[in-house]
């Protein structure tokens, strides 16, 4: 009769629960999860015994910005330009450098994170096909040019997935061809986009110069943030333009530089998707009525 469980579950197996240790670096692997979740255990409790409550406002803005999609692609684009950065690095020390050792575990790195996100934009031009239509509609042809090179960029994007898969084979592209001419298109949404904020800074400024005349300072708050955010994003796509340009292999320049422009491009990217709790302001307390503490006789 054939054993109900094909490997121990517990004990006396590589894989069980509490396998039996050929060494101490065995030992070791083995227990370092559970040591990293004690370690945030007694962390958590001393935040406890420290502040007198488990729960924490900045944590909960943390997890609920990991809780975001974009958040984590633009996190996982930090980490992965950041590998190109240091390739970069690595590429002027000299071959004899100890530091040589790690330039395969960050390119593995590299690819490794590019693979998942490039996974991860399946579906997402979707939300950009109802701006093109109504772009289409409004005759609005700057910004129906700019969503139909986006939506081509993604589209073209998943057909590289499916060729670097095997699914899919072209005879006149190899999958890395297919690739760089690809980033052409995004490098010119870039271009677009930058065109887009210009117009919006245009514009929003006209509104700016009615509220001010009107004394409306709301609306001139919301202009001036409005006219700071395309700023900050005109710098956003000044920088993947040029990353593209390199990437793409148009113009090849340094990884060093190229992965420090693409994480403070991600950084602005990421950054808008960060939404912290802001607490509730004091109630005043009532004329001549004691505080709360008080009355209880605290």
């Amino acid at each position: 009769m054939a054993p109900l469980l094909s490997t121990p579950l517990f004990t006396g197996h590589n894989e069980a629960y509490l396998p039996i240790m050929k060494s101490g670096m065995h030992a070791l692997q083995v227990t370092s999860g559970p040591m990293i979740m004690a370690f945030f255990l007694g962390l958590q409790m001393l935040k406890k015994k420290l502040t007198d409550k488990h729960a924490s406002t900045f944590y909960s803005d943390v997890w609920k910005f990991f809780s975001k999609a974009e958040a984590r692609d633009k996190v996982g684009r930090i980490v992965q330009y950041g590998c190109r950065m240091l390739q970069g690095i690595l590429a002027h020390l000299p071959k004899d450098s100890a530091l040589q050792l790690c330039k395969p575990l960050v390119a593995e790195c590299q690819t490794t994170l590019a693979w998942a996100r490039r996974t991860h934009r399946w579906g997402k031009e979707m939300p950009h096909i109802p701006t093109l239509g109504k772009a289409i509609s409004n005759c609005d042809v700057l910004q129906a040019a700019q969503s139909m090179v986006l939506i081509t960029f993604l589209v073209q994007d998943h057909i590289y997935w499916l060729l670097k898969v095997g699914i899919l084979k072209f005879t006149n592209y190899t999958p890395i061809q297919w690739h760089r001419r690809n980033l052409r298109f995004i490098t010119l949404s870039h271009v677009l986009n930058f065109s887009l904020c210009i117009r919006e800074i245009m514009q929003v400024k006209k509104k700016l110069q009615d509220a001010e005349a009107k004394g409306n300072e709301d609306a001139v708050k919301k202009a001036k943030s409005t006219i700071y955010d395309n700023k900050r994003m005109m710098v956003r796509y000044v920088l993947t333009f040029i990353q593209m340009l390199h990437v793409s292999q148009v113009k090849q320049m340094d990884d060093w530089y190229i992965g420090m422009m693409g994480m403070i491009s991600s950084y602005i990217d990421a950054s808008k998707q960060w939404t912290p709790t802001v607490s509730a302001p004091p109630q005043p307390t009532p004329s001549g009525a004691m505080p709360a503490g008080q009355a209880m006789g605290a």
